[in-house]
């Protein structure tokens, strides 16, 4: 062995490690898109917002996971929404988040079904949904 092999395996490690990272948020913000999907589907067949998880699970690609993802609130979904409450526009106004985005910054979902990854202080500054 020589004195590279320990730095070329840690090397190694941090890419493995960096890759599972980059899968899971693609994983979760393909979770929030569908999220999102379902959630503008509801208000489409029902004319209403949604009030709780199950109500968007008919509309849910792997309903199980995603449930799981809504009532364990690893993701957080903000409820009794509908489109004509956010004011600000639903390109400004974030509908759900991952759990930990407020305190360390992560991918949001705005009412208009786009998925983006922002800072803690952009989260502080952001619009989120609410009932008028």
């Amino acid at each position: 062995m020589t004195k590279r092999t320990p730095v070329l395996v840690a090397l190694l490690a941090l890419l493995v490690l960096g890759g599972r990272a980059r899968a899971a948020d693609d994983v979760t913000a393909n979770d929030l898109k569908q999220i999102g999907l379902a959630y503008h589907n509801h208000i489409d067949v029902t004319n209403k917002a949604p009030a709780k998880a199950k109500d968007l699970a008919p509309y849910f690609e792997n309903s199980k996971r995603l449930l799981d993802h809504l009532e364990s609130g690893r993701i957080r979904f903000i409820y009794n929404v509908s489109i004509r409450d956010m004011v600000d526009g639903t390109s400004n106004t974030i509908l759900a988040h991952v759990k930990e985005a407020p305190a360390k910054g992560g991918l949001v979902l705005y009412g208009d079904g786009s998925v983006r990854k922002l800072t803690a202080d952009e989260i502080k500054k952001a619009i989120f949904a609410r009932k008028r």
